[in-house]
């Protein structure tokens, strides 16, 4: 009786230890390999009960296009028995029955292109457990070469390599220069060996050799099901720990301790902030809210752009609920700080915000300059006697004046975070909300009236008559000669008074051009007095 040569001889496949060598095999093993996943241990748990003889799959010979292909099983009985066995849908039998032909647990006969299990009558056999992947051999790129070479010499049809194959057997002949000869010997021996075997056999042989290849040298973009986690490994876990030092442990109280005096909020109080931050600014989102006037990016219009100037006339009447809501969202608008210095300058307490804008400006100033603000701040704003001193806490003063004997943009920080949380933010900020120039503010504050956007500009009538451009020209110059403009206001409330006592003195002079005002030109701001502060600095 003829003998049959070993299938690692006739494929590209790891060759089995041999019987002689497999105790010391065995003992090797059992040093160096990695502990096997328990997630392989419950897969093959399952496939063994799906090979039982009584109770497993049914395995018999099946015909493939007139060839015998022994000991195979069908698609649908495969997820038959997984349904039954496990008790879940088909849908959920195809994904599990998939994922262990990716493992490498049995392999498609005839099938090339995928490890897919399909719902007929395709054929599949079990793969040998010695190229299970709980074995944790690992596939040599010598063994790989060979099985591409092999491929080539044989028909491209049925044989080809696709185009990652194609790419991967260019690296490999070039960096196997060295031994590419004994590559293409083997090849060709295997080729020749693979002649003499019958159809069926060799249709096993190449599917299994395809399949294995295909688990441990998968397609770039597929998932590798054999991808270790970097996790460590728990068996010598115990060699690599460092023993912890009393300076280890020093440093570990003290990041503990540390942690005892960090501020930490429970989620529900978070989510309602949240909450409540997003239903005071929805109406200022323009996603979510239509901006009135209509959106300039939408609509061609201007409107919203000479309402919102950081120097317009009047606010609108959002721009005033948005002071309201925190002195953050005042003094983030350049109109709102405006506004709120010539409250300010009224009570006689201006120097606060203008010594908060001057630390300001050091901070993001020129480095150039930095030695000269921090010493012209504390001439005008802290020093015993100055235009415009203002109250601090003596603890505070001192600690500054360290800082300022090596200035910094940061010197006047904690002076700066004095002033605008005590003075700025809980006493003059409640005061001006309540004052009558808010008041007043928000009772003549602009609200923009809202123009419905026309797209398709149609005629209202089929009569309706032209007008001339010269005619609607000349009738809307009459109408502005003969409507009084009212004052332009610029600055405070006092500004205004002076501009309103202006107007009235040359009150005949206007009233013998015909009672026709075309406004008024905005009065410079007051001179300050010996006693009052500078301008702003």
């Amino acid at each position: 009786m003829e003998s049959r040569p070993p299938l690692h001889a006739i494929t590209s496949l790891p060759a089995p230890p041999s019987q002689h060598a497999s105790s010391a095999a065995a003992a090797v093993s059992s040093i160096n390999a990695a502990p096997k996943p328990p997630v392989f241990a419950k897969m093959e748990v399952l496939v063994r009960e799906m090979q039982d003889a009584d109770t497993g799959i049914p395995i018999r010979s099946q015909k493939l296009f007139l060839t015998s292909i022994p000991s195979a099983f069908m698609g649908y009985d495969l997820i038959e028995w997984i349904m039954e066995r496990l008790d879940v849908e088909d849908s959920e039998a195809i994904h599990l029955a998939s994922l262990l032909c990716q493992f490498g647990y049995f392999f498609p006969v005839g099938e090339s292109r995928s490890l897919v299990v399909k719902d007929d009558s395709s054929l599949y056999r079990f793969q040998t457990p010695y190229y299970w992947p709980s074995q944790n051999h690992s596939a040599d790129t010598t063994d790989y070469a060979i099985y591409l070479t092999k491929r080539l010499a044989r028909n491209k049809q049925k044989h080809g390599l696709e185009d990652y194959e194609a790419e991967t057997y260019a690296k490999l002949k070039k960096g196997l220069q060295h031994k590419w000869d004994f590559v293409t010997m083997q090849a060709e021996e295997q080729v020749r060996l693979a002649k003499e075997r019958k159809k069926g056999d060799k249709i096993v042989t190449d599917s299994q050799e395809r399949a294995y290849w295909r688990v441990y040298r998968p397609p770039q973009g597929f998932t590798n099901c054999l991808e270790m986690a970097p996790v460590p490994d728990k068996t010598n876990m115990a060699n690599r720990v460092r023993k912890k030092t009393l300076e280890n442990a020093k440093q570990e109280m003290e990041f503990l301790s540390k942690g005892l005096d960090r501020t930490r909020s429970k989620v529900s109080v978070i989510s309602e902030a949240l909450i409540t931050h997003s239903e005071v600014f929805s109406e200022y989102d323009p996603f979510l809210f239509m901006p009135n006037p209509s959106n300039p990016w939408i609509s061609d219009e201007e409107d919203f752009w000479m309402f919102n100037d950081n120097y317009a006339d009047q606010p609108t009447e959002s721009r005033m609920r948005r002071w309201g809501i925190s002195f953050l969202e005042l003094i983030s608008d350049p109109l709102g700080v405006t506004e709120f210095t010539s409250y300010l300058r009224k009570e006689y307490s201006h120097e606060n915000i203008r010594f908060w804008q001057a630390v300001n400006g050091l901070r993001y100033g020129a480095a150039s300059s930095m030695n000269e603000a921090v010493e012209s701040i504390y001439d005008e704003f802290l020093k015993p006697g100055a235009p415009c001193e203002i109250n601090i806490d003596g603890k505070t003063m001192e600690e500054t004046q360290v800082q300022r004997k090596q200035p910094t943009r940061y010197t006047y920080d904690l002076a700066s975070e004095h002033v605008y949380e005590l003075l700025l933010k809980k006493d003059c900020y409640p005061r001006f909300l309540r004052s009558e120039d808010y008041k007043n503010l928000a009772a003549t504050a602009v609200i923009p009236s809202t123009k419905k956007q026309r797209f398709f500009h149609l005629k209202s009538g089929p009569g309706k008559k032209k007008i001339s451009t010269s005619a609607t020209t000349s009738n809307s110059l009459a109408l502005v000669l003969a409507t009084p403009q009212p004052i332009k206001r610029h600055g405070s409330d006092e500004h205004q008074t002076q501009g309103s006592k202006a107007l009235s003195d040359a009150g005949g002079s206007s009233s013998n051009s015909g009672g026709v005002h075309l406004g008024s030109t905005p009065t410079p701001p007051l001179s300050s007095s010996k006693g009052d502060c500078e301008q702003p600095y």
